[in-house]
C-alpha cells in the first residue's frame, strides 16, 4: 500500500507539473494580444521676424536729419519716425554707432548740450558732454553722473515691447551753449567735426563730421 500511494503521488506530480507548463506557455502566448488604436499627427510651425523702417528724414532709410545755422544759446529739435515691420513684438534702440563722433560730441563739455526723447518722454538730458577720454591719466571729472560730467551713452532703448505695425519717434536736441564764444574767421562750418585731437595734440586730420546713429530693433529684453 505504501509503495503503490507513492506511485500516485509521483504521476499526479508529474501531471501537475504538465499543467504548469503548459499554463506558462499560454501566458507567454497571450503577450499583446488586447484592443488598441493609433492616430497620427504633425509639428508645424512659423519663424518669426524683427525688423524696423524710419521715415521723418532724409536718405535711402528716411533717418538723416540736420541741424541748420546753429548759433549759441539756442537749440534745435530733429525727429526720426520708426515703425516694426516685423512680426514679432520688439525693443527699439538708438545707437550711436561711430566712436569718433560720440567722443567728439562728448568733448564739449559745457560749451554743447544734448537731448534724446522718444514718443514725448525725455530719455536723456546733459548740459555737460564729457567723457574724460582725452586724457585718461587726467581725469577731470571723477564720477560720471547726471549732476557732474555727463556724456551721451553708446545706445539708448526708445522703445519697449513695440507690437508689428507699431510707429514711435526719437527726437535729438542740440545747441551751444553761452559759454561758446567767437567764431571763425571764415564764420559758419560744419557741425561736430571727428576725430578731436589727442594728448599730446598731433595736426588733427578731420575725418568727418555729424552724429552717425542707428535704429536698431531687437527681440524683447536683448541689447545690440
Amino acid at each position: 500500500m505504501s509503495s503503490h500511494a507513492n506511485r500516485k503521488k509521483f504521476i499526479l506530480g508529474a501531471a501537475g507539473v504538465g499543467v504548469a507548463l503548459t499554463l506558462s506557455f499560454a501566458s507567454l502566448g497571450a503577450t499583446g494580444a488586447y484592443f488598441s488604436d493609433t492616430k497620427a499627427g504633425s509639428v508645424t510651425g512659423t519663424v518669426g521676424s524683427i525688423k524696423v523702417t524710419g521715415s521723418g528724414g532724409n536718405g535711402a532709410n528716411g533717418l538723416d536729419l540736420q541741424y541748420s545755422n546753429l548759433l549759441p544759446g539756442e537749440t534745435q529739435t530733429k525727429t526720426a519716425t520708426y515703425r516694426n515691420t516685423g512680426l514679432n513684438t520688439q525693443d527699439v534702440w538708438v545707437v550711436f554707432n561711430n566712436a569718433d563722433a560720440l567722443h567728439a560730441l562728448n568733448d564739449l563739455g559745457r560749451y554743447g548740450e544734448f537731448h534724446v526723447a522718444a514718443n514725448g518722454a525725455a530719455l536723456f538730458d546733459s548740459a555737460n558732454l564729457s567723457d574724460d577720454l582725452d586724457d585718461p591719466a587726467n581725469p577731470s571729472c571723477g564720477t560720471l553722473a547726471p549732476t557732474g560730467c555727463w556724456p551721451v551713452p553708446g545706445m539708448i532703448k526708445v522703445a519697449s515691447s513695440l507690437a508689428p505695425n507699431t510707429a514711435g519717434n526719437v527726437s535729438f536736441t542740440f545747441g551751444y551753449t553761452p559759454r561758446l564764444q567767437g567764431q571763425s574767421p571764415a564764420g559758419g562750418g560744419v557741425w561736430n567735426s571727428y576725430p578731436v585731437p589727442t594728448v599730446p595734440v598731433p595736426a588733427p586730420t578731420i575725418v568727418g563730421n555729424g552724429l552717425p546713429y542707428q535704429i536698431v530693433a531687437t527681440q524683447v529684453g536683448q541689447t545690440p
